[in-house]
């Protein structure tokens, strides 16, 4: 059988491993301890300022977003009123091409109804010669009238 003695050397071991306890956790383990510690925390200030941009990055594409759409409806009412103003243009210059086509064409009528007045003037004093020829031929004697 085995017999374990205690003596002196037991409590200086147990002295010595309490001191080398003590020593190595102000000297080794805190300062190890404090620097995961500072680590983590700059890790959870980290990935709460990247939480932050995020949000402020989805914020911003939002607002682009919404300048984009009001860009796209003020193209679009711009665009509206243009057409709107050409149909308007387009309905006067028309209006006035018509007019001007009705006014040549008054005009014409007027100048032609003045040509066939005179042709009529001039056929009447020709058939008024030119009765009085046939009927001189056919009566075979000069007619004065």
């Amino acid at each position: 059988m085995v017999s374990v003695a205690l003596d002196w050397t037991l409590v200086a071991q147990l002295v010595t491993f309490l001191l080398l306890m003590f020593i190595l956790n102000r000297i080794l383990y805190r300062p190890v301890l404090n620097i995961l510690h500072e680590r983590e925390m700059l890790f959870e200030d980290l990935k709460s300022k990247a939480a932050q941009f995020k949000e402020q990055l989805e914020l911003g594409e939002a607002e682009e977003k919404e300048e984009r759409a009001g860009a796209v409806k003020d193209g679009e009412k711009v665009q509206n009123a243009r057409k709107i103003e050409g149909q308007n243009e387009e309905r006067d210059i028309l209006g006035k091409a018509q007019a001007e086509s009705s006014r040549k064409l008054e005009d014409s009528a007027k100048a032609l109804e003045a040509q066939v007045a005179d042709v009529r003037k001039g056929l009447e004093a020709e058939a008024h010669t030119l009765g009085r020829e046939i009927a001189q031929k056919l009566l075979g004697r000069e007619i004065h009238a």
